[in-house]
């Protein structure tokens, strides 16, 4: 299981793998061409990505539930993280979670005003 992640350094925002497939289409939609993640040698944008998810969600959303979708796209697009014994789907979603607030997430109201 995925665990909570840290919004911007405050407990107040809490976000978990369930708003992931959310913060992805936010990316896409501002951002589509931007790297969303790059394993190996290999990288895809927040606009293939939100495909996937979507893709996914249409297709077996119910089942797997919103915490799921985004890590299995990943597997998707990246067949080799499928490989759970290395454990390397958990550094790409961190770093997609580090680049999605870096993307998508409000600034802390400190830094705003």
């Amino acid at each position: 299981m995925l665990r909570n992640f840290d919004v911007a350094g405050s407990s107040a925002d809490e976000l978990t793998a369930g708003d992931l497939p959310r913060l992805v289409a936010a990316a896409a939609e501002c951002e589509p061409h931007r790297i969303a993640v790059t394993h190996g040698a290999d990288a895809t944008t927040y606009a293939r990505l939100h495909r996937e998810v979507v893709a996914l969600d249409a297709a077996m959303g119910v089942l797997l539930g919103q915490a799921s979708l985004v890590p299995i796209a990943l597997a998707t697009v990246f067949p080799a993280l499928a490989d759970t014994a290395r454990g390397d789907l958990r550094d790409v979603v961190d770093a997609l979670v580090a680049d999605l607030m870096d993307c998508v997430a409000p600034e802390p109201l400190s830094a705003a005003g």
